[in-house]
């Protein structure tokens, strides 16, 4: 009887998948070590003693600690960018996306408090092209921000001083500070820290005496 009739998968699809579990394992035990000591203070033998294998075995899914390096930022900022191009592609206006997406750009951070941290601090350690590939020319992560901020002044929900592009880095910058402070176990539930986070950040662009003497600016 065929694999196919008793729904078996072939040898091929099994390695297939086993190599991809494999290849997942590597990047998680690699992010929970940059994480803890450093991406200058971990090495390859010690990735690969972290899930039992020999450190020859690395070399079959990475050519080097770069590239690992490499593969693990990527897909933290790819998720990240998903998520908020999501929350910023809801009903409601402007304003209403922008808070979203800080939300969930915040509650992600508390979550994910060890991909942040490696995302954050390591990816200067790769040299600047392949930062540049990852962030991409148009930035898009921080345009998802930039574009939102535009909108809602355009529609008189942001004051007209505001630089979107001043405002969508201070932005950013502060709720990526979160790694740095926000525990489980000593801090407020990520819900509950986002939402305060996004109704200051954005009260602090929304149109106020504060602002009248500036002109419109979209840089």
């Amino acid at each position: 009887m065929s694999s196919d009739a008793t729904g078996a998968k072939p040898p091929a699809a099994i390695d297939r998948m086993s190599g991809e579990l494999r290849k997942a394992d590597l990047q998680d035990a690699a992010t929970q070590l940059f994480s803890e000591r450093g991406y200058d203070g971990s090495s390859l033998q010690e990735i690969a003693d972290r899930i039992g294998i020999l450190k020859g075995s690395v070399y079959y899914y990475y050519q080097s600690k770069e590239d690992l390096l490499f593969d693990i930022v990527k897909a933290i900022h790819d998720e990240h960018l998903e998520n908020v191009r999501m929350l910023a592609a809801r009903p409601g206006d402007p304003m209403q996306r922008l808070h979203a997406v800080l939300v969930g750009h915040a509650i992600f951070v508390c979550d994910n408090l060890v991909k942040t941290t490696v995302f954050l601090r390591e990816l200067e350690r790769l040299p600047a092209e392949r930062q540049a590939e990852i962030l991409r020319p148009d930035h898009s992560y921080q345009r998802v921000f930039r574009d939102l901020i535009v909108e809602a002044q355009d529609a008189g929900l942001v004051a007209a001083g505001v630089s979107p592009k001043l405002a969508s880095l201070w932005i950013l910058g502060s709720l990526n500070w979160l790694h740095r402070w926000y525990r489980p176990s000593v801090s407020s539930g990520p819900e509950q820290v986002a939402e305060q986070f996004a109704d200051q950040l954005t009260r602090g662009i929304k149109p106020s005496a504060l602002w009248e003497f500036h002109g419109p600016s979209h840089e």
